[in-house]
């Protein structure tokens, strides 16, 4: 596994690898249904923690020196890597210098030997205390979601004396950070005092997750839903994975459109009407990218693709179709899994609005198997609040 810089939903992995992303897209699927129903399973699952920045640290293999940074420690150009505060003012800018500078203070402490990836939960002056459903809780917002833990509980106390929180989840072999390769799980790390390390590991001990015989039923006939119109589907997804301007921007472009539903919270409930919706979206995206052009030759190119484009949709009106309708199934069967997996909580998880806290789920899980991992997120709850939040450690 190459760097762990960015994660799939489950679902865009059919448009990413074609049929080989439905394939593993299903295989994952039916693991998680067996996870869920049997003692062993061959799929692992990870909670989801809605942390911000993701911090990369511990000891450089080339200098032997600790380190910290965030994503930015695998740039091919300008790595920013850090060792002093200079650094991390030369490198970074607004409230991410200040996470830093707390991360190269107190990580060391840990006794981190390798290189390991984590999500940055607060810092001192982040966290506060507030009455929530009558109990008064220690809180914490790192990015979206609002973390609440009980005061007067031993994860209470040891998020009170905390300098910093993070949750660690991806460890990384190679003998430079260039090169690196990254892998899920990282071994186990105790906090300190002035250090509380959350754990991403999901455990189910009261098997409050299991589906039982009626559900599993309901959730196999989903499953083979979105293998039925994968199969329809395959020999369109294998057109369109190439990536960038490859195949019309018909990749691109179609992502585009579907995450556009997700940030207006809009469900996808009609295959045919987003299908007619997507070719009008693409038209559109063209006209403007003509637009834009401002020689001859450039516009020439765009109105090519264009044409083009459109009678490629033309010619595969219904894989299209199965193409939209795969997606809406594939949703349909991760949403089962994720709500039961949401019956198991560690901590308590709310979004903040204008009338006070409403309690939310996790931010979602990961999956990880021999095929791969992917993300497991209800998008249109989670993802819509994580496209319109204001990053507060972005902007200090």
């Amino acid at each position: 596994m190459a760097k762990n810089t960015h994660l799939e939903h489950l679902e865009d992995d059919i448009v990413n690898q074609g049929k080989a992303g439905g394939i593993n897209a299903i295989k994952m699927l039916r693991e998680l249904g067996s996870m869920l129903t049997e003692p062993q399973s061959a799929v692992t699952i990870t909670t989801k923690w809605d942390g911000a920045p993701a911090i990369v640290c511990g000891i450089d293999p080339l200098t032997g020196y600790f380190f910290v940074g965030t994503k930015s420690v695998f740039n091919k150009v300008a790595p920013k890597i850090c060792v002093t505060e200079s650094q991390i003012d030369d490198f970074y800018t607004g409230g991410v210098v200040t996470i830093l500078k707390d991360c190269l203070k107190y990580l060391p402490s840990l006794g981190i030997t390798g290189v390991i990836q984590g999500d940055f939960l607060f810092i001192q002056s982040a966290k506060s205390k507030k009455t929530i459903g009558g109990e008064e809780c220690i809180t914490f917002q790192p990015n979206t979601i609002t973390y609440a833990v009980p005061t007067g509980t031993p994860m209470g106390d040891m998020v009170d004396k905390a300098k910093i929180g993070i949750v660690f989840h991806t460890s990384y072999t190679g003998d430079s950070l260039s090169n690196m390769n990254a892998a899920f799980g990282v071994p186990d790390i105790d906090s300190t005092s002035d250090v509380a390390i959350f754990s991403s590991k999901f455990t189910d001990a009261s098997s409050s997750a299991k589906m039982g015989q009626s559900e599993m039923t309901n959730y196999k006939a989903a499953v083979n839903k979105a293998e039925g119109s994968l199969r329809q589907a395959s020999g369109f997804l294998n057109e369109i994975k190439e990536q960038g301007e490859g195949r019309f921007m018909m990749n691109m472009l179609f992502k585009q459109f579907m995450n556009s539903f997700i940030r207006e919270g809009i469900a996808i409930t009609n295959a045919e009407k987003t299908k007619d919706g997507f070719i009008n979206f693409y038209l559109s995206r063209l006209d403007m990218e003509i637009a834009s052009k401002k020689t001859k030759s450039g516009q020439d190119k765009y109105i090519k693709m264009q044409k083009d484009g459109i009678q490629f949709l033309k010619n595969n009106s219904r894989p299209l179709y199965f193409t939209v309708a795969s997606y809406m199934n594939l949703i349909s069967a991760k949403e089962m899994i994720i709500s039961r997996l949401e019956k198991v909580k560690d901590i308590k998880t709310f979004l903040k609005t204008e009338n006070g806290y409403e309690v939310t789920a996790p931010e979602g899980f990961v999956a990880i198997s021999s095929g791969g991992a992917l993300k497991l997120v209800k998008r249109r709850e989670f993802s819509r609040a994580n496209f319109t939040a204001a990053k507060d450690w972005e902007n200090g």
